[in-house]
């Protein structure tokens, strides 16, 4: 075949593959249509709380008032609904509350002038639990980049908590700050691009399509997918992990951790257990309680599905336990 007879063809190939991106476009922007006509009038599902004057953290907590004590923070792009089979294998024992961090989700943005690193959040954290009137110690499981703000407040008030349990989360400690600092421009031109097409609608369709590893209710995947389509949300990410990266070279975190002084638990798909892996045969060491799970057959995502809640919910218990760490 000469390049002369090869021309017709490879324009048709060129003209096919353009029509099919340009189709695809079309139904995921109609999808995102379709999915912000869905959520129009939408209210929040859960409890607004008022947290600092007006401004109102998105929240639900469920379980005798009594109980011990569970807080899950999701990682950078979550919301509260990644938490919800720990909630459930959880809540007849134990006081869990899931909420979506300021600017995430349902809840109010993080008020103007506040850089919203880990140890604000931190701090926000204590307010939402100063709101509810828990003030007792309780646990605290993070997913992802919320291993971060374990390891924050950890090193700021390790009398509040009575274990950590981290599921495939972030060990700031581990992390090159030369490889970091290099990924700030790609990290926020990505999330830029990523607001875009949350504006245009992309970002909406295509949650339509993506797969739901922790198989939740109609109800809860529709929020899922609302807090993927919002323009808010991915600039609330934007920010927060700007403002970590920023905070980074100052911060406790960076480059110490208390979290070592109280039991931990860790739950990875990383054969060796992950980034904490080190942190939990430590506090083992120091506490007599801890320990890895390592479940290598899950994604990051699937780690959170109602199977793995209950082996997490089984560590909890032990961390909560009369004598355990009182």
């Amino acid at each position: 075949m000469t390049l002369t007879t090869g021309l017709p063809m490879i324009v048709f190939v060129m003209k096919l593959l353009l029509g099919l991106i340009c189709g695809l476009i079309v139904v995921l922007m109609a999808l995102g249509g379709l999915g912000y006509l869905l959520r129009l009038g939408a209210s929040p599902p859960f409890d607004m709380v008022e947290v600092d004057g007006d401004r109102r953290l998105h929240c639900i907590c469920e379980g005798p008032e009594d109980a011990p004590l569970v807080v899950y923070d999701a990682g950078a792009f979550g919301i509260y609904t990644d938490g919800w089979w720990i909630l459930q294998e959880l809540r007849q024992d134990h006081r869990v509350c899931l909420y979506d961090r300021a600017g995430m989700g349902w809840s109010d943005p993080v008020p103007e002038g506040v850089r919203p690193d880990p140890d604000w959040h931190v701090e926000d954290i204590r307010r939402l639990r100063t709101a509810l009137g828990h003030h007792r110690p309780f646990v605290f499981i993070g997913h992802s980049m919320a291993g971060i703000r374990l390891h924050a407040y950890a090193n700021a008030y390790p009398q509040e908590l009575r274990g950590l349990v981290f599921v495939d989360a972030a060990r700031p400690q581990s992390l090159d700050i030369e490889r970091v600092e290099a990924f700030v421009p790609l990290l926020s031109g990505g999330l830029s691009i990523s607001a875009v097409l949350a504006r245009i609608g992309l970002a909406g369709g295509a949650a339509f399509l993506l797969p739901d590893e922790l198989k939740l209710s109609k109800a809860l995947a529709k929020d899922k997918r609302r807090s993927i389509a919002a323009v808010r949300h991915h600039k609330a990410t934007k920010r927060e992990m700007l403002a970590a990266l920023e905070a980074w070279p100052n911060a406790s975190w960076h480059s110490e951790t208390r979290a070592t002084d109280l039991p931990v638990f860790v739950f990875s798909n990383s054969v060796g257990g992950g980034a904490n892996a080190t942190v939990a045969q430590s506090a083992l060491e120091t506490t007599g309680l801890g320990g890895v799970t390592a479940l290598p057959d899950e994604t990051h995502v699937s780690l959170l599905n109602q199977k793995n809640a209950k082996l997490i919910a089984r560590d909890v218990r032990k961390l909560t336990q009369p004598g355990s760490n009182d």
